[in-house]
């Protein structure tokens, strides 16, 4: 699926990323140019992280919660952001209970 900033934030649920995030994650890291830009333009094509801190920003790609209010499995995207706030690198981070 083709990256859409709308669809990208559309959350029914705080806890949930958007339902078309996984569906958009390829296009999103394939067909733009993320690393380079700076920190500003990063949230205006993404929109507000959902955690940043520490030289990181990152954003939500799946959570599963299995039969419990914890999660079993997450997903994210993960940017690094340098002293001089550009993108340096971004990599996909999983955990899994």
């Amino acid at each position: 699926m083709k990256f859409d900033k709308s669809k990208w934030n559309e959350q029914q649920d705080p806890l949930f990323p958007s339902s078309y995030r996984p569906e958009m994650f390829k296009d999103l890291t394939t067909n733009n140019k993320l690393v380079g830009m700076n920190y500003n333009q990063l949230i205006a094509k993404l929109g507000t992280p959902d955690n940043k801190g520490g030289g990181l920003i990152s954003y939500k790609i799946m959570v599963e919660y299995g039969g419990g209010i914890d999660p079993v499995y997450t997903k994210e995207l993960r940017f690094a952001v340098s002293k001089d706030s550009l993108i340096s690198s971004y990599k996909v981070v999983e955990w899994r209970k």
